[in-house]
């Protein structure tokens, strides 16, 4: 393995235990944490228990042991993850597009970059799990850390807030570009950043609104409005739109299972759309250029209009079907 791979795996193992620490926090009086009181006594658990326990927690006052495994699993997870993307990045050169030219190695800048991204998305998937909450703190602290960079650097952009492919041809004449994001790199991530955070917000706020109106119930807290802004903050606007696009459906197919075998109505979807930011860095070269081709979507701003509106449609067509299927009885489809 490469050096940035073998550094990404350690550096998630600490971190994923960090995340859980964070989380813990965030839910300090969430029994589903087993770090909120001894199940013994009640006592209050100390603050060092919530960052240090690993495997097993001890309480103070009467000595009680129980176990407690998430924060190893988030360890184990955040490394597995750290590790992949580090290859993916770096080996497959999974982001790699004609457009974007970095001045510098994708492991020096954009690496640590996104796996920043992957560590708030981990401490929010945690909160949401185990108690459908989303910390305004991981969502604040990452829209800083997402514009800041942005703008001190001016080259952590997946793709470029603007591309145009419409007038191209073949071995003459590439995309058209904006003259001033080459002679203004630093204001460039500057509305690269703020114009992912604000598409990414306001599709999932209309998505929000569409899902509540059909099923007749909340489905979304307000906290997937703020991730998703977090998120777009971090890869730009039409990654993120690639993200929200996929969340749903995935969301839908797992709603279904949890709702056949618990009888469970209502699932977080918070890590659904980190997921599938997730997904969307992994294989962001091979969306944009070939085989998918959205580059030509994304250089046509009617396209991208129809693109988002076709969504939606599809959302409600598929949200009308689950509203049905929420209306059997669960003890009908155990059957």
């Amino acid at each position: 393995m490469s050096t940035p791979v073998v550094v990404s795996i350690f550096a998630g193992a600490v971190l994923g235990r960090l995340a859980a620490g964070w989380a813990a926090l965030v839910l300090n009086d969430t029994p589903a944490t087993k770090l909120a009181a001894c199940p013994e006594c009640q006592t209050d658990c100390a603050t060092r228990l919530k960052w240090l326990t690993f495997g097993s927690a001890r309480c103070r006052a009467c000595g009680k042991r129980w176990p407690v495994w998430w924060p190893v699993v988030a360890s184990v997870v955040l490394a597995a993850l750290f590790g992949g993307y580090a290859w993916m990045l770096t080996s497959m050169q999974c982001q790699e597009v004609s457009e974007v030219r970095p001045a510098t190695e994708m492991y020096k800048l954009r690496l640590p970059f996104h796996l920043a991204l992957l560590f708030l998305l981990t401490v929010a998937t945690l909160t949401d799990l185990l108690d459908y909450v989303i910390s305004d703190d991981v969502i604040i602290m990452g829209i800083f850390v997402a514009v800041i960079a942005a703008i001190v650097s001016g080259d952590l952009q997946v793709i470029h807030v603007w591309v145009n492919w419409d007038h191209e041809v073949a071995g003459l004449r590439g995309p058209y570009l904006p003259e001033w994001m080459k002679h203004h790199q630093h204001l460039h991530g500057l509305i690269w950043s703020l114009t992912g955070m604000v598409v990414g917000a306001a599709y999932v706020w209309c998505v929000r609104g569409i899902s509540g109106w059909i099923l007749g119930q909340p489905t979304m807290g307000f906290g997937d409005v703020t991730l998703m802004a977090m998120i777009g903050a971090f890869i730009g606007w039409q990654p993120a739109l690639c993200a929200i696009t996929i969340a749903p459906v995935t969301a839908i197919i797992v709603g279904l299972m949890v709702r056949a075998i618990t009888g469970r109505t209502f699932v977080a979807f918070g890590p659904y759309l980190a997921a599938s930011a997730v997904v969307v860095l992994c294989i962001w070269r091979w969306i944009w250029a070939e085989p998918l081709l959205l580059r030509v979507v994304f250089s046509h701003w009617p396209s991208v209009v129809g693109m988002v509106g076709g969504s939606l449609i599809a959302l409600a067509i598929l949200l009308g079907a689950l509203r049905l299927f929420l209306e059997i009885p669960a003890d009908a489809i155990r059957r």
